[in-house]
């Protein structure tokens, strides 16, 4: 049941941003370019939540001697989390996906900030920040 919510909510900002990008205003795309950056952030953190909410390198649960899961073995080439057998029915969340979104969200921050300067320079030099408008007046 949620799956369906999220890819509900998913499409529904997707299709707002899409809705908005067609208008004609500058900041109407502007923010139509917002909606469809949540709606792409939404899908990668989706996919990152396999089916649980710990995390596979810090759990002092899951290690019989406390401390880290993650423990390299350079003699046996293994660089990669070991997880003990109690630790293989536990539910793990992806954190890589995580940090891509925030990565992500960012820089859709900055460009949204960028855009919207823009097109507050373009109102004040030209009075107007209609598409169609801005063609006609650029000769």
């Amino acid at each position: 049941m949620t799956e369906i919510i999220m890819a509900l909510t998913i499409s529904i900002l997707f299709g707002i941003g899409i809705y908005m990008i067609l208008k004609r205003d500058i900041i109407k795309i502007a923010i139509g370019f917002n909606f469809i950056s949540h709606s792409i952030n939404l899908v990668l953190v989706t996919s990152g939540v396999l089916t649980g909410t710990l995390v596979p390198i810090l759990a002092d649960a899951m290690n019989e001697n406390g401390g880290f899961i993650f423990t390299d073995d350079y003699a046996n080439a293994t660089l990669a989390p070991i997880i003990t057998d109690a630790a293989k029915n536990s539910a793990f969340t992806d954190p890589l996906t995580q940090a891509l979104v925030l990565t992500a969200i960012v820089i859709s921050f900055a460009t949204t900030a960028v855009l919207l300067t823009l097109a507050y320079r373009i109102n004040e030099e030209y009075g107007t920040t209609d598409v169609d408008e801005l063609r006609r007046l650029r000769g």
